[in-house]
């Protein structure tokens, strides 16, 4: 999934073809362009899940393995009902 804007300022919002995902808490400071693919759930309850991680600058050369916290995943209309309840209008 490709990073395409940061959301509630630290959480990260990810989107390919198959839709739409939010997570937060992992190590790397990324930037729009640097994509992330989830490898496997480490931790069902906290929802961390393994995940590699190239970045746009380096030209995707390479992977970072990193743990974060899927805190979304959904198509475009669980995103906007998701937003609508999690935001403080």
């Amino acid at each position: 999934m490709n990073v395409v804007g940061y959301l509630h300022h630290a959480d990260l919002l990810l989107e390919d073809e198959q839709g739409i995902a939010i997570i937060g808490s992992g190590n790397y400071v990324l930037s729009v362009g640097d994509k992330v693919s989830l490898k496997r759930i480490l931790d069902q309850n906290k929802k961390l899940y393994l995940v590699d991680i190239s970045f746009a600058s380096n030209n995707h050369n390479g992977t970072y393995e990193d743990q974060c916290v899927l805190k979304f995943e959904g198509c475009r209309d669980a995103f906007n009902q998701y937003l609508s309840t999690s935001t403080v209008h």
